[in-house]
């Protein structure tokens, strides 16, 4: 079967080395190879399931390398609906044959065999434990979503399910009416929304994409710029890579928007993406404001604060983003968010507006930083709050709460 060892060679980036799964999937060029990439995000999708069955079906668990191709041929006997069972054990064994990996065939075709006959209905007894494999989550996430949010609401956000459709928006000089015939005129379907449309493909855009006349933006981040009120004044962008809410800040403003972020080669990708939707009015700058810049007291009008998150809301799009991830990085994280809002605070002159938002749909990182800062801020008050879920309509779980500075 084709792609078996380009998705094997992807998904070790991920497991071992830690790589983005879209990072290696643009490394393996896997775009051009649709079964590979389906076996990779499958796989990774399903990880914590064929983790608990592997512990299930082995008596110690093998090392990552062997782990990753058990994994593969258990997603190949699952969800390949056109691959006889005892293809897919074959092509596993195959694969790891030419990878060096003979010596343990026997073992994997064992293992894999075993899954075929009885192995597709283990799951654990336990409620919580179930919960864990079958949304994917480790267990501790699980128990912190519970504990925050309750069981019911809980099971809500873990079991959301997002769109498979990308969302589109015009550049706000080319304007909706014209991306919108654009689509009628090349019989391309759509779904409208707000802000622009959800597209099934956007390959066939690509030249309005070169041209800077639309661009791919999530409903999220539309709906967290929407929030910041309309200025003349200047706008800060605390964390602004890659660049989409900043550069469509500046598209809606008059004023000036400082775009900053901690690392020089997001500041470049801001950078590539105002050029390509040739946007002007925005100043680019490296900048880690979790430390205090006196420079920049009182100077904006309005800060967005899209601070570092989780990115638990974007599960959808981004199903590795558990795999690595520990409790102990999430207090981190907390602790950042914190930082970074209460220099906001100090940035934002009087009678100016702080939108902060993230992708994450945990209360810790969203309501619970809000309050805590309120708490120990009386010069600011509390105008809104939006919480959303992953939805099938295009929508990515996100947050944001709007603060004014008396």
């Amino acid at each position: 079967m084709k792609g078996i060892t380009e998705a094997y060679r992807a998904l070790c980036d991920v497991y071992i080395r830690g790589s983005y799964v879209g990072e290696a999937v643009k490394a393996h060029r896997l775009s051009a190879c649709p079964a590979a990439l389906r076996i990779v995000y499958g796989t990774i999708e399903r990880h914590y399931l064929y983790e608990y069955r592997l512990g299930s079906l082995t008596e110690k668990m093998p090392k990552t390398a062997v782990a990753i191709l058990l994994k593969m041929g258990m997603y190949l006997i699952d969800c390949m609906d056109d691959i006889p069972n005892y293809a897919a054990v074959n092509e596993i064994v195959r694969a790891a044959k030419s990878m060096g990996k003979g010596r343990l065939s026997g073992f994997i075709n064992a293992v894999l065999r075993q899954y075929a006959e009885n192995g597709k209905a283990l799951l654990p007894t336990g409620e919580i434990e179930r919960i864990s494999v079958e949304s994917n989550r480790p267990l501790w996430l699980v128990e912190r979503y519970i504990r925050e949010c309750g069981k019911e609401k809980a099971i809500e956000i873990l079991f959301s399910k997002g769109s498979e459709k990308t969302h589109v928006r015009p550049s706000v000089s080319f304007g909706k009416d014209a991306l919108r015939r654009y689509l009628e005129e090349n019989g391309i379907e759509y779904v409208e929304t707000a802000y622009g449309f959800l597209l099934s493909k956007v390959g066939r855009l690509a030249s309005l994409f070169a041209e800077g006349k639309a661009t791919v933006m999530s409903l999220g981040s539309l709906e967290i710029c929407a929030a910041l009120p309309e200025t003349k004044g200047d706008i800060l962008d605390m964390c602004a890579a890659p660049g989409g809410k900043a550069v469509y800040l500046a598209e809606r403003t008059e004023g000036t928007v400082l775009a900053c972020d901690i690392h020089p080669h997001r500041v470049e990708l801001i950078r590539a993406y105002a050029e390509r939707m040739q946007v002007r009015n925005i100043e680019l700058r490296v900048a880690d404001h979790t430390v205090y810049d006196s420079a920049l007291k009182d100077r904006f009008s309005a800060v967005l604060l899209d601070a570092p998150c989780s990115g638990l809301g974007t599960l959808a799009s981004n199903p590795d983003v558990v795999l690595h991830r520990k409790e102990e990085d999430l207090d981190e994280i907390i602790r950042t968010q914190k930082a970074l809002l209460e220099n906001a605070s100090k940035y934002v002159r009087s009678g100016g507006t702080i939108v902060y938002s993230t992708c994450s749909d945990l209360p810790s990182e969203n309501e619970s930083v809000v309050k805590d800062f309120l708490l120990s801020h009386p010069e600011m008050y509390f105008v809104r709050e939006m919480r959303m879920l992953t939805d099938s309509l295009g929508g990515e779980g996100y947050y944001y709460a709007v603060l004014e500075k008396r």
